[in-house]
């Protein structure tokens, strides 16, 4: 958020300007309060990006138009200074106050988004983890309101580039063309970016809110006002003094009507760009009498719009780790740390951001302050870094030479190759137990399917052999835990760094175990399903099987509609499940493995049901079942609720006992029973008797492996180590649906 002025007038300062972007910061301030009635209050980001593109150019533009060239060394200067210190002492401050506030937990994560706020890199951090769901119970970050400031810092190092070329060519075809140069130039960047994020906004929204290509447009905007600024002097006053009201009307209406659900930056983001920009134009002749500059020109909207850049920096980090501390807020606590946030804002303002802006001597000259920039960027790098580094400290003073991670090991004895559950757990027939208590209520949303059940039961899924030791003989508080609950979310399962989520419009296949198996799997679902890719890969291997990989984030396979904030999200996966409902007809495989968590549809009548998504799974098995593909549901694994197991392990390593869950079904089980429950060529299996070997209660670390990452997902860990036994209940599943008999059985060749 660049801006001129604040107490130093600087030539053609302009009030309204400094008044909007009071206007943009108080409804960003209030928006991450908590309001309510401000549900589009992120709009507020917009309105900078428009204004800096308008300051940013007319700066260049001047100083094209009055030496014949750009002096980038002093603009990078200039830039550096008035932007980098504040922004530094910032992120210096989050990375102090996160060690001693934040969860250990989270500091890894931390530690690399202030590496990369300091870098002016994390709008595309953030891009990625928004299309991972990996990121599912992730809090907000404390610097995750530096995406705008890398968008704009990149504009700021491109766009002076774009001057240049316009002013190389005006050498060659007269300097009187450099206006129409530049303007062509501008729109050759405007068009083009927002058709990408008309685009991008449809088919992935969190991605397309951060990356800095969805954004040029915005800022292109700005600059294209400030290319016509010859033109403006000649707009009539009524006209312009009605353009000058458009800006704060619309910049105010979008905080209102605008929301979660919309499609961001869309279309509907023309209503606050288009209306700053009419304000920037209307500002120039509007009538002080009846336009809007006398509210401008109040003392308290002027400050607070001088005090915008240090307001935004500071107020969001405050709100994060205060709640981090203290808990969630309310509405009006949330007011109450917001204003709380406006005291280090001042001081920041006061003490670093104008006295090193307007710092005389050697730090006026451009290589001193291009090096006090880069130190800045190294101490904001370094700050994240040292967090970074304090967690692979601890992660190495936790592990204990000698000690085994045997995981599911330790409770398998000589049923490793049997899928015989533990004893002394839940009754071993938990796909059946599961039937009878989803038909156990007379009007629940189960019970017609359960009486479909009745014709259709789901095979008892390796059940035989000898059992394991009884739980009471395990020691659960293991002298050291694998993963490191420090690092859990990092033990992910192949697909992520193999490039395997269909975030987009194509359907991405991988393929595991062994390319050319006599046995061909598909494995298709959500994350659910993609938390057993490792595990099923040891099991392909060993088997002869060829697992081909369609994954996407919450994504279930059901022709059903699943709810979404983003609408467009629920249609994309939709689409996403025909085409590989297509590609499966195409090359059949000789069965399907699929799973979800999600435990609602969309019925015919707009309602929310367990039915509607069971239906639709159930459709999609049935077209496979006629071209002879069986189906095989995995359960979804047990849901941890609100407790975050790997965060409870990391701060209860010497008492296990207090992280663990309660025993259930997981929510995306009862659908698929359901399903199950209509379609005959399909069948269930669950593996939630060793995902909670525990009767009642769920221990958290079995074995020395810590049983989950985030949300209820596995540790990939722990999934390897319940390959022999999710390898016999599939072994029996493919049995009792006639699937061709592969190599070997129970892991026996």
């Amino acid at each position: 958020m660049s801006r001129s002025g604040g107490g130093h007038p600087t030539p053609g300062h302009r009030p309204d300007v400094e008044g909007m972007r009071a206007v943009a910061v108080l409804l960003v301030l209030l928006y991450h309060a908590g309001v309510p009635w401000l549900p589009g209050g992120f709009s507020g980001v917009d309105v900078f990006f428009v204004i800096s593109g308008y300051l940013i150019t007319g700066l260049l533009l001047r100083e094209a138009t009055r030496t014949g060239r750009v002096d980038l060394a002093r603009f990078w200067a200039r830039r550096a200074r008035r932007l980098l210190p504040a922004s530094a002492l910032v992120l210096l401050t989050t990375a102090a106050l996160t060690l001693a506030w934040v969860p250990q937990v989270r500091w890894r994560e931390i530690g690399w988004d202030v590496v990369a706020s300091g870098l002016y890199v994390v709008n595309w951090r953030l891009a990625d983890r928004s299309v991972d769901y990996l990121a599912e119970d992730s809090v907000a970050s404390p610097v995750q309101h530096y995406w705008s400031l890398a968008v704009e810092e990149q504009f700021y190092v491109l766009w002076p580039l774009l001057v240049l070329l316009a002013l190389w060519v005006a050498r060659r075809r007269g300097w009187r063309v450099v206006r129409t140069v530049a303007v062509l130039l501008t729109v050759l960047v405007v068009l083009p970016s927002f058709v990408w994020a008309v685009h991008l906004s449809a088919t992935s929204p969190p991605q397309a809110y951060f990356v800095t290509t969805t954004r040029l447009w915005q800022l292109g905007a700005g600059a294209l006002v400030a290319l016509g600024a010859v033109w403006w002097h000649r707009v009539p006053v009524r006209l312009a003094t009605g353009l000058a009201w458009v800006g704060p009307v619309a910049v105010l209406a979008g905080g209102v009507l605008l929301g979660a659900g919309t499609a961001w930056p869309g279309w509907a983001t023309l209503v606050p760009t288009l209306g700053v920009a009419a304000m920037l134009v209307g500002g120039v002749r509007a009538s002080a009498r009846f336009g809007p500059a006398r509210l401008y020109a109040w003392p308290v909207v002027q400050w607070t719009g001088a005090l915008s850049y240090s307001l935004y920096l500071w107020h969001w980090p405050v709100l994060v780790l205060v709640e981090a501390r203290f808990g969630e807020l309310g509405v009006w606590a949330g007011l109450g740390v917001v204003a709380l946030a406006v005291v280090p804002a001042v001081l920041g303002y006061l003490l670093v951001e104008q006295p090193v802006r307007y710092a005389r001597g050697r730090l006026s000259a451009p290589r001193a302050a291009l090096a006090l920039g880069l130190a800045c960027t190294v101490v904001a790098a370094t700050a994240g870094g040292l967090l970074v580094r304090e967690v692979d400290r601890q992660v190495r003073a936790n592990q204990v030479a000698g000690s085994s991670a045997q995981g599911a090991g330790a409770l398998r004895g000589d049923a490793a190759s049997t899928g015989a559950p533990p004893s002394g757990t839940a009754d071993a027939s938990v796909g059946r137990r599961a039937g009878a208590e989803l038909g156990a209520a007379d009007d629940g949303p189960g019970s017609e399917a359960a009486e479909e059940g009745q014709r259709h039961t789901p095979v008892a899924t390796g059940t035989e052999g000898a059992p394991p030791p009884q739980l009471d003989d395990l020691v659960l508080d293991a002298a050291s835990i694998t993963p490191d609950p420090l690092e859990a979310i990092q033990d992910v399962p192949p697909l992520y760094d193999d490039g395997c989520d269909s975030t987009g419009e194509e359907v991405v296949r991988c393929t595991y175990g062994e390319a050319d198996g006599g046995l061909h799997v598909a494995v298709v679902g959500d994350s659910k399903i993609a938390q057993w890719v490792g595990a099923l890969d040891l099991v392909g291997r060993e088997q002869g099987w060829r697992l081909d990989l369609y994954y996407r984030s919450a994504c279930p396979w059901s022709t059903t509609l699943v709810h979404f904030d983003d609408p467009t999200r629920a249609q994309a996966c939709r689409e996403w499940g025909d085409q590989v409902g297509e590609e499966l007809r195409e090359d059949p495989p000789d069965v399907v493995l699929t799973s979800s968590v999600k435990s609602q549809g969309v019925g015919e009548d707009g309602e929310l049901s367990g039915e509607a998504l069971a239906a639709g799974m159930a459709q999609r098995w049935r077209t496979l079942g006629e071209e002879g593909v069986p189906v095989v549901a995995l359960a979804d694994t047990v849901q941890p609720g609100d407790t975050q197991v790997y965060a409870c392990v990391a701060d209860h390593r010497d008492g296990l006992d207090r992280c663990r869950i309660d025993y259930n079904e997981g929510s995306g089980t009862g659908p698929l029973l359901r399903a199950v429950a209509q379609v005959p060529t399909s069948t269930f299996v669950t593996m939630n008797d060793w995902v909670c070997p525990g009767q009642d209660r769920c221990p958290p670390v079995v074995g020395g492996v810590l049983v989950y990452r985030q949300g209820s997902h596995i540790t990939d860990t722990y999934a390897r180590s319940l390959a022999p036994v999710l390898e016999a209940r599939l072994l029996a599943a493919f049995e009792d649906l006639g699937v061709g008999a592969p190599r070997g059985a129970g892991g026996q060749r």
